[in-house]
């Protein structure tokens, strides 16, 4: 079993649950996407220019950049065994990205996450 996580680059911040629309995130940059994971996980193994994979300290990872014709997002899929909210908090704190995942809770930087 697996769980995704969905990376965007906010409009502003911070954001609010009621300011969540499509107008509230931007797309991701492939190299700029691809630089800040080599940085932060640099043993991915890199498949592709838009799909790297590997272990961080929760578990394993597959990272996919959505295209901009599908919302220019950053996917992370991972395990459902670990808890992989610190890694996500972490990124969105580094790279000021924030995150959504399936539950619908988003990550922003330097903030708890929300409920949307």
């Amino acid at each position: 079993m697996a769980t995704t996580y969905l990376f965007f680059k906010p409009a502003q911040l911070p954001l609010q649950a009621a300011e969540m629309n499509e107008e509230s995130v931007l797309s991701l940059d492939a190299v700029e996407v691809g630089d800040c994971l080599r940085a932060a996980f640099p043993d991915l193994h890199w498949q592709s220019t838009m799909e790297a994979s590997g272990d961080i300290e929760q578990g394993w990872v597959e990272f996919h950049l959505l295209p901009e014709t599908e919302g220019g997002a950053l996917a992370m899929r991972c395990s459902l065994r670990a808890d992989y909210a610190p890694a996500v908090q972490a990124m969105c704190d580094r790279f000021a990205w924030v995150a959504f995942e399936e539950t619908a809770m988003c990550y922003q930087p330097h903030l708890p996450p929300m409920a949307v």
